[in-house]
C-alpha cells in the first residue's frame, strides 16, 4: 500500500501515516478511512503525524487537499496534525514560511524531521489538561 498507517506509541496516542513511493490523494485518504477502526479501540485522544518523506513526488491538487488535513476523521481524533516533508511550495502559501496553517476548524504544523514532529507533539500533550 502507498499509504501505511501505525500506532507511533505504545501508549496509542500517536497515529502515523506514511506515504511511500507513488501514491495519490485516494490512496491517502482510503487509508485515513481505514484508521478509524483503530481509532474506534481506544477512548482517548489520538495526536496525528503524516510523514510525506518516503514519497516520490506529491500529487497534484496538494494545495487543496493539505487543507483538508488535520481535521477530526472520528471522535477520538483532534483538530490538529504534523506534517513532515511537506514540500516548500506547497506548505509556504499555507503559512509555510512560519510553519503553521490554521483556520476556524483545523490547525497543521510543518516540519522537516522527526525529531521536529515529536517536540510538537510533546507541546500538545503538555498543552491538554
Amino acid at each position: 500500500m502507498p499509504v501505511e498507517f501505525r500506532w507511533d506509541n505504545e501508549e496509542q496516542t500517536v497515529i502515523r501515516f506514511v506515504a511511500t513511493g507513488l501514491w495519490n490523494w485516494n490512496d491517502f485518504h482510503k487509508a485515513m478511512r481505514r484508521a478509524t477502526f483503530w481509532l474506534d479501540s481506544v477512548s482517548h485522544s489520538v495526536e496525528t503525524i503524516i510523514d510525506l518523506r518516503a514519497g516520490v513526488k506529491l500529487p497534484a491538487g496538494a494545495l487543496g487537499h493539505v487543507r483538508s488535513l488535520g481535521k477530526r476523521i472520528h471522535p477520538n481524533g483532534t483538530d490538529r496534525a504534523v506534517l513532515i516533508g511537506l514540500e516548500g511550495s506547497v506548505a509556504k502559501p499555507l503559512g509555510g514560511a512560519e510553519g503553521v496553517y490554521r483556520d476556524g476548524v483545523r490547525l497543521l504544523r510543518f516540519v522537516a524531521t522527526e525529531d521536529e514532529a515529536l517536540a510538537v507533539i510533546a507541546e500538545w500533550h503538555n498543552e491538554t489538561p
